[in-house]
């Protein structure tokens, strides 16, 4: 019998013995490639591996870009060149010889270059800080770069970088929304494991806040590279991942007109400065946020001198300082929308209560609290008192329920705290209470106190960030909304991939007929015979508002001279509330001066933009 594996076996093998020839082959080629390599050339190669070097390169994530409400861009990431600094391989004794040679080729001043290497590198010491490597100046011209490459033998220490810079659009419009990017610091390489030499991160504004989702996460190659530094090879590269866009609320067209009258208004009035914001009432959305002086963040990315940052950060006019949500003043009578709508809550007063401003009234001890101009009402109701801005009503209306009871409201209101927006600096303000007074001037609270605070006068402080918002949950019949910038991250195409939904924060404790009873008053601010809001009177958009004449020493000279800061604060339109607003002019004057601002802008609202 016939073993039928044993004739398959030897089937196998009388068919196929071509196998066993490509098997041995292939062994005699790595035997021979062996003896080449290890014998034939084994000297070449060992002096090849004595003399390459493997380095690693950082490949810089692109930055994620930054989109108006409409999908406008605001920042781009521009080609360019950087001019690198090694430190490592820049001793002290060649600084001053490399510093001057720089400053020949790229036509700078010499001085100045050396004043930004030195605070760069020394800081305020005389000794290098921990950083090994330096970005002497961003988005050098090519025909630069040329010429240093020509002379790259006397400049061992530089290096150029291929990469890209920011490049702001309306760039002083937006600064303080939009920020600017700088190098890392070495404080900051020290803490922060993710960062890389040279590596620009976001400082102030969206840029700052929203860092982390624009940043991305940097790549990097391994290469090794010949005596005469020639790449050779490049091993495990890892590709960079490109940061994420972000959409924020911001209206380009009227950030850019608001920014432009209020300026105009700053320097009509003479006023050292000012801001101005606009809010969606009904989602908390900044459509615009302004803060004048500005600056231009696209001079920052390029590079200042250290003399040129000096001279910018110690500018009187601060250009640097949000004055939207990081400054915090008196807020005169705006605050009386408060002081009415609790007196409406508390019961203390109805819309037909009439109350008597007789010009001055006696608080005791000699003193005297007294209607603007000392000018006696007679019997007034809530909405002669927001058309006139009465001083005596709301004094009055505010004895009648007591600071502790006002406290328990104006927490509801965002007083005397953070409102959470998505910028860093905001700053809480102070609200006026017994125990605040105590803390801060060592003295009980009196009946003045009371009096002063109805009409914003007192310790209470406020920023114009904080005072849109109580106006917008006025507006909106009780919602307090957290204002955001930030409406979705993008992708590459963008679409939304991440949305920000309108947060509420709490309901204001004031009925809806109280709300409404107020925003009334505030509309015959606007349209009463005597309204305090009357350059707003007459246009399209019908507008309700309050103004404010917040009083403050202002040094003029070598004295100090009381002035009002200048408020105007409200909503539009008036029946079917869409934004709420605020602008402020810092030692402006009168209230009405900050209303001839906002005419300005809503007569172009009305008009061009709509």
């Amino acid at each position: 019998m016939t073993n039928l594996f044993l004739k398959g076996k030897k089937d196998l093998h009388t068919r196929f013995p071509f196998v066993y020839l490509i098997i041995v082959a292939l062994f005699g080629i790595l035997i021979i490639n062996l003896i080449n390599l290890q014998i034939v050339r084994g000297n070449e190669n060992l002096f090849l591996s004595s003399t390459l070097k493997t380095s690693e390169v950082v490949v810089r994530a692109p930055r994620g870009l930054i989109y108006d409400r409409e999908g406008n861009l605001l920042v781009v990431n521009r080609p360019s060149f950087k001019l690198i600094l090694d430190l490592t391989l820049l001793p002290k004794e060649s600084e001053e010889e490399t510093i001057s040679l720089l400053a020949e080729i790229l036509e700078v001043d010499y001085d100045k270059l050396q004043g930004d290497f030195r605070s760069r590198v020394y800081g305020e010491g005389t000794e290098r800080t921990a950083i090994s490597q330096i970005t002497l100046l961003n988005d050098v011209d090519r025909d630069k770069i040329v010429s240093i490459y020509s002379r790259s033998e006397e400049l061992p220490a530089v290096f150029v970088e291929v990469g890209t810079t920011r490049e702001y659009i309306d760039s002083s419009a937006l600064a303080h929304v939009i920020g600017y990017v700088r190098e890392v610091s070495a404080e900051e390489l020290e803490s922060e494991s993710n960062y890389s030499i040279g590596d620009m991160i976001g400082s102030i504004g969206i840029e700052q806040y929203y860092d982390s989702t624009l940043r991305g996460v940097n790549g990097k190659r391994i290469v090794e590279t010949d005596r005469d530094e020639v790449q050779v090879r490049e091993l495990m590269p890892i590709e960079a991942e490109s940061g994420r866009s972000v959409r924020i609320s911001i209206d380009t067209s009227m950030q850019k007109k608001m920014t432009e009258v209020l300026g105009a208004g700053i320097e009509r009035e003479n006023a050292d400065g000012g801001a101005a914001i606009i809010m969606d009432v009904h989602t908390g959305e900044i459509v615009t946020l302004v803060s004048l002086p500005s600056f231009d963040s696209n001079e920052i990315v390029k590079g200042l001198t250290y003399s040129q940052y000096l001279e910018l950060s110690n500018d009187a006019r601060l250009p640097l300082y949000n004055r939207a949500i990081s400054m915090t003043q008196p807020p005169g009578s705006t605050l009386k929308t408060i002081i009415g709508a609790v007196g409406l809550e508390e019961g203390v007063i109805t819309p037909s209560t009439l109350i008597e401003s007789e010009g001055c009234m006696d608080l005791g001890a000699g003193y005297e609290f007294c209607e603007v101009g000392k000018v006696a009402f007679g019997q007034i109701n809530i909405y002669k008192a927001y058309e006139r801005s009465s001083n005596i009503y709301f004094a009055k209306t505010l004895m009648k329920y007591g600071i502790d009871k006002l406290n328990e409201y104006t927490d509801d209101f965002g007083l005397g705290q953070k409102t959470g927006i998505d910028l860093i600096g905001e700053q809480p303000g102070i609200m006026a209470s017994k125990e605040t007074k105590q803390n801060m001037q060592c003295e009980p609270w009196y009946l003045g106190d009371t009096a002063n605070t109805a009409i914003g006068q007192s310790i209470t402080r406020v920023s114009p960030l904080q005072m849109v918002s109580w106006i917008a949950s006025i507006a909106n019949d009780g919602k307090y909304y957290k204002p955001h910038l930030a409406m979705a991250v993008v992708d590459e195409n963008g679409e939304d991939i991440e949305v920000f939904e309108p947060e509420i924060i709490h309901e204001v404790p004031i009925s809806g007929n109280n709300l409404t009873i107020v925003k009334e008053g505030m509309h015959q601010a606007v349209n009463g015979s005597w309204g305090s809001a009357w350059p707003l009177r007459g246009l399209k958009s019908d507008p309700a508002a309050k103004t404010g004449s917040a009083e403050a020493w202002r040094k003029v000279g070598d004295i100090y001279e009381t002035q009002g800061h200048s408020w105007i604060t409200g909503f539009y339109p008036y029946k079917d509330p869409q934004y709420a607003f605020v602008v402020y002019l810092e030692f402006g004057g009168w209230g009405y001066k900050s209303a001839e601002v906002m005419r300005d802008f809503l007569l172009w609202y009305d008009g061009e933009y709509n």
